[in-house]
């Protein structure tokens, strides 16, 4: 089987992109899909709250040198991140290879095992976001109801644009996931409505509701299950519904989620 390959990705920092990217690891796993968790990111957030100790990950493995995939629990497995990776994107800018890297290695039959491969990547628009654009046939832009991030995914969604029309024109824009909204706030309802009016059906149904609960798990290294809490029962369904969005991307259903094509390289 091939692993179907999801980037997590804003240009904007603070928008949930490790959070969202484990609780949906978990729930993948929760429904028997064999899930990779990649960090991109140098500075390691997903990696440190998963693993105690740094293992031999993702540097290694795009140096070509030996590498650990270490199990979370059932079903659920992380390829590791580091510092070193900073170091490595640097070295990578002007090299043929540059921006192939993550893609090369993804296609090695070791990662074919894989039902689901969701990338955590860095905010900055560099090399290591570039790899895993590049090496992804789908992207989820996690945002959460503010100005900034909202900017941050119109400049993503140009990015995207630029990647499809050079490198990658198979990558698919599944859709933006509102995270830590509080329904309270006069401000959030109406960048949470701005948000719905610039991205129509990109938008999952399911909003990530603010939660200490989701805090308390991420401290205990768990995941998040419907019928344990209101946010448990909204992971759940933005796990469904991310299932549903590629299968009707797969089939060519006339319902499937629009792709930003017609967004201007």
């Amino acid at each position: 089987m091939n692993a179907k390959i999801i980037s997590l990705s804003n240009q904007k920092g603070g928008v949930g992109k490790t959070t969202i990217s484990r609780l949906l690891g978990h729930i993948l796993a929760f429904l028997d899909r064999k899930t990779l968790l990649i960090d991109t990111d140098p500075q390691g957030n997903l990696t440190k709250s998963l693993i105690d100790e740094e293992e031999p990950g993702l540097y290694e493995a795009l140096t070509g040198a030996d590498y650990d995939i270490s199990e979370i629990v059932p079903n659920l497995f992380l390829l590791a991140g580091s510092i070193r990776l900073a170091a490595l994107e640097k070295s990578l800018i002007g090299e043929m290879d540059a921006y192939i890297r993550l893609k090369e290695l993804l296609a090695d039959d070791l990662f074919r095992e894989f039902d689901y491969c969701l990338i955590d990547s860095p905010p900055s628009l560099g090399v290591l976001t570039i790899n895993a654009l590049v090496a992804s046939k789908y992207i989820i832009a996690p945002m959460n109801p503010a100005i900034y991030s909202l900017q941050g995914t119109n400049d993503l969604m140009a990015t995207i644009a630029k990647v499809k029309k050079n490198l990658n024109p198979d990558l698919t824009f599944l859709g933006v996931i509102i995270n830590a909204f509080d329904a309270h706030p006069v401000i959030t309802r109406q960048i949470r409505e701005e948000i719905v009016s610039s991205f129509g059906e990109l938008v999952f149904r399911t909003t990530l509701s603010r939660s200490v609960k989701i805090e308390e798990a991420l401290a205990a290294r768990r995941g998040l299950t419907r019928g344990e809490s209101k946010v448990g029962d909204e992971i759940a369904l933005i796990g469904e519904e991310l299932i549903e969005r590629i299968e009707l991307s797969r089939t060519g259903s006339k319902e499937a989620v629009p792709v930003p094509s017609e967004v201007e390289a």
